[in-house]
């Protein structure tokens, strides 16, 4: 089972939980040229299976992260990031630095208090 993303008020601002998977971070952060990659050098890059690639270009797809084009033999298809995804995936990384930023600071006050007791 999936863990639901979570919003944490003053934490979690431009956490985009379409990205929260590693998986579609990977997969964004490799369309983030925004240039057009076909599926199957795409999935080769990522070592996906082409299900699991499907699934998680279906989902990023959906959440407006993500375009695809068919080839004219119709069997193939290209992947891109869109212009939303671009903006998106930008945030996203900008908060994460933030968020583990903050745990930085968390994890270094509780090694301080420890080693005062």
């Amino acid at each position: 089972m999936m863990a639901r993303f979570v919003h944490v008020e003053s934490s979690t601002e431009g956490i985009d939980p379409a990205l929260v998977p590693p998986v579609r971070l990977l997969i964004a952060a490799t369309l983030a040229d925004q240039q057009w990659h076909e599926f199957g050098a795409l999935r080769e890059s990522l070592g996906l299976s082409p299900a699991a690639l499907s699934k998680q270009l279906a989902t990023l797809r959906k959440a407006g992260h993500v375009e695809a084009r068919q080839a004219t033999d119709g069997r193939r298809s290209s992947w891109r990031l869109s212009a939303v995804g671009a903006e998106r995936l930008n945030e996203h990384v900008a908060a994460l630095g933030r968020v583990v930023a903050s745990v930085r600071k968390i994890v270094a006050a509780a090694r301080r208090g420890r080693r005062q007791r």
